[in-house]
């Protein structure tokens, strides 16, 4: 009986905490309301290279997506690579990363991202031919697979 009882409680145990795991917070699509590309201004990124760590920014992505925070870091990496990062003001845990890149010829690209752990989705700075910039909205489920199982 002793045995039986044992048995019963680790199985319980073990099916409990698989529930556990499947069970956490859903992750949500906080850019739902933002579309696929966002146009986004070569001088509006070249300008957040001037802000300080501690100072708060806006960066005007467009005229209804502008993304408020307060700039955790800005730090010269390399003599060619200039990195920093914003944190959101507005959604929780939302970090705008972003790179200047100096190329052999001395042009200037960008790149980085935005993204949340929470969420679904992120967004990535694009660039084309014509050296224009867009933030392209990104679905990690068609990305990352399930692994919760």
């Amino acid at each position: 009986m002793k045995s039986f009882t044992t048995t019963v409680l680790v199985l319980f145990l073990f099916l409990s905490a698989g529930f556990a795991q499947k069970t956490g917070d859903p992750k949500k699509k906080l850019f739902a309301d933002f579309p696929n590309t966002v146009e986004i201004s070569k001088q509006t990124l070249k300008n957040l290279f001037t802000a300080i760590p501690g100072q708060k920014v806006n960066v005007p992505f467009n005229e209804k997506f502008i993304f408020k925070g307060q700039v955790m870091s800005n730090e010269v990496k390399y003599a060619n690579l200039q990195s920093m990062i914003v944190r959101s003001e507005n959604s929780g845990g939302t970090l705008f990363q972003l790179s200047k890149i100096i190329n052999k010829d001395n042009s200037v690209s960008y790149t980085g991202r935005i993204i949340n752990p929470d969420a679904l989705e992120v967004f990535e700075i694009k660039n084309d031919m014509a050296d224009n910039y867009s933030l392209q909205k990104i679905s990690l489920d068609k990305i990352l697979q399930d692994c919760s199982y």
